[in-house]
């Protein structure tokens, strides 16, 4: 036997000899994370072939789907995209199938619609436990949409979103009988916080062709933040806005303080390209510069909304925005 041929023996020796050392805990755990990626591909698996049949906006359509926005829900979160739903598809049963998914997401890459995940729903009582798993994979990450029946000075109820049923009656409203529970579900673009991540900070570099971050990059409290800085930064220039924000400037009736955000929104599109050149040729130096130059633009932005917001939606405002430039919750 030769030198060549031992090499491999002796390395199948050597891993086999580091599992027997191992603990029975660490081969538990391995065993209990190979399980948990086989039970994900295969949820995966089944959300890509019923994401199939819905290729485009115009088979949504055809198939039922109508974007949450037609039904009065702002809809502009730059790290999810534009949701489609279809009513007949959101069951009662945390139980949901797998073939018939309630939402399938898109997002304008490159400029044309195109999809990008797909979430399952279902309206459960309001007592109901959120679900802990999609499909037997119990890594599904779900959310809960608790809706809160608000009194108004016109006398006509308000219904907004919030946390749970406790902060809806801090506020003397009167939670909605059902709440919405969903997971998404990452079926045709990547993303850093997984297959379930409810937001995906990769979305606004792939929408602009660029080079999303890395994990590592998402898993560091310092890059992470500078990369979810900058990706809300990109989402300026393509109409993408943090619900908030979008709800402020709808109701904005100061003309400069319009002119001036979409003076920033000029700046922000004008940078893209450069940053674009700095990834295409791997130019670090080029890069981090025009990176850095888009988070102060995108700064710059959130002032202006601030400008523009009542003291209460300013509040709402900063810690949305805080709390997307930290780590999802949802991870």
């Amino acid at each position: 036997m030769t030198t060549s041929q031992t090499r491999p023996l002796a390395a199948c020796v050597t891993g086999v000899i580091a599992l027997l050392l191992l603990p029975a805990s660490g081969l538990a755990a391995q065993h209990s994370v190979a399980q948990h990626r086989a039970a994900a591909e295969s949820v995966l698996a089944v959300a890509q072939r019923a994401a199939s049949l819905i290729p485009d906006t115009a088979a949504a359509r055809a198939a039922g789907f109508v974007p949450i926005e037609e039904l009065g829900i702002p809809d502009h979160n730059p790290f999810q995209g534009q949701h489609w739903y279809s009513a007949q598809r959101a069951d009662t049963l945390p139980d949901v199938p797998l073939g018939t998914p309630a939402f399938v997401m898109f997002a304008p890459v490159n400029g044309t619609l195109q999809r990008i995940a797909v979430a399952y729903s279902a309206r459960l009582l309001i007592e109901a436990p959120t679900p802990t798993a999609l499909g037997g994979d119990s890594s599904a990450m779900w959310h809960a949409h608790v809706l809160c029946r608000l009194p108004s000075p016109t006398g006509r109820p308000i219904v907004d979103q919030v946390p749970d049923t406790s902060a809806c009656r801090a506020g003397g409203g009167v939670p909605v009988p059902r709440k919405t529970v969903m997971v998404h579900v990452w079926t045709d673009v990547p993303n850093p916080e997984g297959v379930y991540g409810h937001d995906n900070p990769a979305l606004p570099f792939i929408v602009l062709g660029l080079t999303p971050p890395a994990m590592a990059d998402l898993h560091d409290p310092v890059r992470s933040r500078a990369a979810r800085a900058l990706a809300l930064a990109l989402g300026e220039a393509w109409g993408a806005q943090l619900e908030n924000a979008y709800l402020i400037e709808r109701a904005n009736t100061n003309v400069a303080l319009g002119d001036s955000l979409r003076a920033r929104r000029a700046a922000i599109a004008a940078l893209v390209p450069q940053l674009r050149q700095g990834d295409l040729a791997h130019d670090r130096r080029l890069y981090d510069r025009i990176a850095g130059r888009l988070r102060a633009e995108g700064e710059l932005v959130e002032r202006v909304y601030e400008q523009m917001a009542t003291s209460s939606a300013r509040a709402l405002l900063r810690r949305q925005y805080q709390a997307t430039l930290s780590t999802s919750a949802m991870m």
